[in-house]
């Protein structure tokens, strides 16, 4: 039985909000339980002469913490949101420009290299920053025991084994059914500690399994967003 005794395969409450930074060009805070991420999108704007690529968009991330200096875990997920979406952003439409992502995480309590591309994923869409497509991510973590657990709490990472973190394509995991490592390229993918080819195998499963259910999240999250400006906008 898990602390919060949720089914090994099942996610915690999602809750989403987007555009909530008036200064960005897109926002998004993403929560998976009590774990919670901030991101903003700036641009494309023009990037500084020794950041500029002729024939793409310069995508950078800077990683914030939520109170004192950023230190080595805010590096970690920092990474994990860049690697993700210097892949994810189509950077080819805007060469000589720069799309800044910033990332703060304002509650860890496991899996927040997730929960922080997921909001990344999140804020780019509220900036209308073209996408090669949508993204979402999850992270398991294998006991001593060999069994996986799907977005592990913080007290669950710190007594595992391994742990694993997967961000899908949408287009790689909506409406199939064969999960599995051998049919799926993931775009980005970290995974630490020992575990067996088998275990790699079955998180792999289940965070496939859990990035369908974040998608579905996302979907409902921005729909219930256009609807809402809308309204605003016919009303006025």
């Amino acid at each position: 039985m898990r602390p919060d005794r949720r089914e090994d395969d099942e996610v915690r409450a999602l809750h989403s909000v987007l555009g909530l930074l008036n200064r960005a060009d897109g926002s998004a805070q993403f929560s998976s339980g009590r774990t919670s991420v901030y991101s903003g999108v700036y641009g494309p704007v023009g990037a500084r002469v020794y950041d500029e690529k002729l024939d793409r968009a310069y995508v950078v991330v800077r990683g914030r913490a939520d109170a004192g200096p950023a230190g080595t875990a805010d590096r970690w997920t920092e990474s994990a949101v860049r690697e993700t979406f210097e892949r994810v952003v189509a950077a080819q439409l805007y060469p000589r420009t720069m799309v800044q992502i910033s990332v703060q995480v304002r509650e860890d309590d496991g899996a927040v290299d997730a929960a922080a591309i997921n909001a990344t994923a999140l804020a780019l869409i509220d900036a209308a920053v073209p996408l090669r497509d949508t993204v979402a991510a999850a992270a398991c973590a294998v006991r001593e025991d060999g069994s996986a657990v799907v977005d592990p709490t913080l007290e669950e990472i710190r007594d595992a084994r391994s742990i694993h973190t997967f961000a899908f394509a949408a287009s790689d995991v909506s409406n199939i059914a064969d999960l599995t490592s051998a049919s799926i390229c993931p775009i980005y993918v970290d995974s630490r500690g020992e575990f067996s080819v088998a275990e790699y195998d079955r998180c792999f499963e289940l965070c496939a399994r859990a990035a369908q259910r974040v998608l579905a999240f996302m979907r409902t999250a921005i729909e219930d967003k256009v609807s809402k400006e809308s309204q605003i906008a016919g009303s006025s």
